[in-house]
């Protein structure tokens, strides 16, 4: 029972961005995807999804094909994406953005409501709620399109660049908040990240993109303590 990705090729146009990519995430598992760049992180994310056709190779969940399946089709079978930029209806309030998560993914399922231990714990987004997603800051976004991703009921999450544009207290604060959608969902979660350093410490397993195809893989605090991954990702001479 896993999300798996066998050798996909993808791109745009008629430019193949990832070649031969194979990865596995597991339910209740953090696994991360580092590397520069333009090495093909968010196009991997976007064709998980299905924003991006997949040329040749197969993604299934929980042993079912998703290959073909349209992003809607996807999400109502557990796979939901947080993008990059977040992408909230910005006239919408945060109840209403949050709302859509319900109406887009698998709807309501036994047993407590994540979204609710989540509002609990960041009293912020209750404090918002009536407010529309346009006048909160970048944080405050971010946590709002990660509690609506979670409002679809996830089996697996993809989180495309989290920590983009946020500053490092709001970076940490949304870090804590994802380990939490962990504890409470028992997704498993596909973490696209620029921040390879907090990326890596917050993960499981990891892999490293390089050029479209994966160039390293294994347990995240191995490859966080290893010489190549700190001098080519984090800033160690």
């Amino acid at each position: 029972m896993s999300l798996v990705v066998d050798t996909i090729e993808s791109g745009y146009d008629r430019a193949p961005i990832l070649t031969g990519v194979s990865l596995r995430v597991d339910p209740g598992e953090m696994v991360a995807v580092v590397g520069s760049n333009g090495a093909g992180k968010s196009t991997l994310v976007r064709t998980i999804s299905g924003l991006l056709a997949v040329r040749s190779g197969a993604i299934t969940v929980d042993d079912v094909a998703i290959t073909k399946l349209a992003p809607e089709r996807r999400a109502r079978r557990g796979v939901v994406m947080v993008p990059e930029g977040r992408k909230l209806f910005p006239q919408l309030t945060v109840g209403e953005n949050i709302a859509m998560g319900r109406r887009a993914g698998r709807g309501r399922t036994s047993g407590e409501d994540p979204v609710d231990a989540l509002l609990d714990t960041f009293t912020i987004l209750r404090e918002r709620w009536g407010q529309q997603a346009s006048l909160l800051s970048g944080g405050e976004q971010q946590m709002v399109a990660l509690v609506r991703a979670v409002a679809a009921r996830p089996r697996y999450l993809l989180l495309d660049e989290p920590s983009l544009g946020l500053s490092p207290l709001k970076t940490l604060e949304v870090f804590q908040l994802i380990e939490l959608v962990r504890e409470r969902t028992g997704a498993g979660i596909l973490l696209v990240e620029q921040m390879a350093d907090q990326a890596l410490a917050a993960s499981d397993r990891a892999y490293v993109l390089e050029h479209g195809k994966v160039a390293m893989e294994g347990d995240a605090a191995t490859l966080r303590a290893s010489d190549e991954i700190r001098r080519a990702y984090l800033g160690v001479a």
